[in-house]
């Protein structure tokens, strides 16, 4: 199913039609993938979706459903839905679906940090653009700052 946000949200208002239904296509390939635990790299769920099936789901030219992926790829120049691994010797390439609210999160590129030395047990209030990592008994503490945030 397509997620809403995808058809609402400014942040994918260049993104075509096709490249939405494919991506909600992917998306459920990737449930599929994860039932049967697909995983590649550190552990990341895969899915296998050729060329020639996506010309098939979205009776596409082979040019067209290149495009479309391309629309989705960060590698290609596209909105970051998507990441292609080539695997050579003619194999198809793998595909890992990310999750389409990382888009927003890309979207923090002004950030600071900033680490105090900290006594153990010093207790500080931070506004709510501000997150804290600490851990117990600590004696530092990092804060970033990320503006821009949604």
């Amino acid at each position: 199913m397509l997620p809403k946000i995808i058809v609402t949200d400014e942040r994918f208002k260049n993104l075509s039609s096709d490249a939405k239904i494919l991506y909600s296509c992917l998306l459920e390939r990737t449930s599929l993938s994860f039932r049967n635990k697909w995983l590649y790299e550190e552990n990341r769920v895969y899915i296998i979706f050729t060329v020639e099936e996506i010309m098939e789901t979205l009776g596409s030219s082979n040019k067209t459903a290149v495009k479309i992926l391309n629309e989705l790829d960060s590698t290609s120049g596209g909105i970051g839905l998507i990441e292609r691994k080539k695997r050579g010797l003619g194999k198809p390439n793998i595909i890992y679906v990310k999750d389409f609210m990382s888009v927003f999160r890309s979207e923090c590129k002004n950030y600071t940090s900033e680490v105090k030395n900290l006594h153990s047990r010093s207790v500080e209030t931070t506004s709510q653009e501000m997150k804290n990592v600490r851990c117990k008994n600590a004696r530092y503490e990092v804060r970033v700052t990320c503006q821009n945030a949604p």
